[in-house]
């Protein structure tokens, strides 16, 4: 099966992690049991076998999105959702996306997102938060056909539910399309699942030896390599 499109992870993948989670470290100090209440509820909202109901019925829209997690959220610490949905805002979103000004993407990202597309391939971001302005601040705006956030759908990766529409928002069956991050849980089952191939981005050789995805690597020449010895198979 040929591949016609190429879909990116952007936390992690597109740029070190570690990079947002240093300029974001005031905050947490400053909010440490919202810090912890959020990434808890975040990993609850990703959990497949939970919230049957609400995974038949998910938020119809990102703003429904954040005020129900910004409910659960609110359970949690025993608190009103209101406040807890403009901290959350604030910081995890409205904030979070400006510090994207100060950080630099991996080696050669902007390189291999061109060489993909001179070879005549569809690219697409898909991200757990919104990611248009994230992009531009980053330097990659203007180069995916799409850029869409999971929470779109109201389903976080790694429901199938997101791959599903970037690739029908990039124009190809699922088959057909390579899927690149960072997280094997996340990005690699998740796409796997939804009927793509895979790629898994991580420094750790251990980490690229056990992966689960169709190709490994460190350095994005590799991935320029790998697709274009394949996209035609």
């Amino acid at each position: 099966m040929p591949i016609r499109a190429v879909g990116f992870d952007i936390d992690g993948t597109l740029y070190p992690a570690n990079a947002l989670f240093v300029r974001m470290a005031t905050e947490v100090a400053r909010s440490p049991r919202l810090f912890l209440a959020f990434n808890a509820t975040r990993r609850d909202l990703r959990r497949l076998d939970a919230g049957a109901v609400f995974r038949s019925a998910p938020p119809s829209s990102v703003e429904a999105f954040h005020r129900h997690q910004a409910a659960l959220v609110a359970a949690r610490l025993g608190r009103d959702p209101a406040p807890v949905y403009e901290a959350i805002e604030r910081i995890y979103y409205r904030r979070s996306e400006e510090r994207f000004s100060r950080i630099m993407t991996f080696p050669r990202v902007t390189e291999t997102l061109d060489a993909l597309r001179a070879a005549g391939l569809r690219l697409g971001a898909l991200s757990d938060f919104p990611c248009e302005r994230k992009l531009e601040l980053l330097g990659l705006a203007g180069r995916f056909d799409a850029a869409i956030t999971s929470e779109s759908t109201g389903l976080v990766k790694p429901d199938r539910a997101s791959f599903d529409l970037l690739a029908a928002r990039l124009g190809v069956p699922n088959a057909e399309m390579l899927y690149v991050g960072n997280s094997e849980a996340y990005d690699v089952r998740g796409a796997a699942a939804a009927g793509m191939r895979t790629a898994f981005i991580s420094r750790s050789a251990r980490a690229r030896r056990r992966s689960g995805a169709d190709f490994a690597f460190a350095d994005y020449r590799e991935l320029v390599a790998y697709v274009l010895s394949v996209k035609d198979s």
